[in-house]
């Protein structure tokens, strides 16, 4: 083995690492997402339905969101194992999953306020 090699092996390594931890991440945000959205849907207002309908869309983009990272994972996976990985080529996914996150956490606001 030349140096050449080691250096592409040891760079592939590492990309494979980063996508694990970015997945990680990702299943970390969704499952705090479910959590607050289960003690909403339990513990949050005095009108069940309320607490009930904002503890439900907490739930459902936390799973949505679970569904994207591990497709998004799978797919970057087979990318780097390709070697043809293209540095920021879709950002519309993140950009659609954090305006999601956010959204869903301020209707779940609102109708735990009312």
């Amino acid at each position: 083995m030349n140096e050449s090699s080691i250096a592409a092996g040891d760079l592939r390594v590492r990309e494979h690492l980063a996508n694990e931890r970015t997945y990680l991440a990702w299943l970390r945000t969704s499952l705090a997402m479910m959590a607050f959205g289960l003690g909403a849907a339990k513990f949050g207002s005095h009108n069940e339905i309320y607490a009930f309908a904002a503890g439900g869309v907490l739930v459902c983009v936390a799973i949505a969101g679970f569904g994207y990272a591990t497709v998004r994972y799978c797919v970057l996976n087979q990318e780097i194992t390709r070697g043809r990985v293209v540095i920021g080529a879709s950002t519309r996914g993140p950009i659609a999953a954090a305006t999601a996150l956010v959204l869903a956490t301020f209707i779940a606001l609102v109708l735990l306020v009312r």
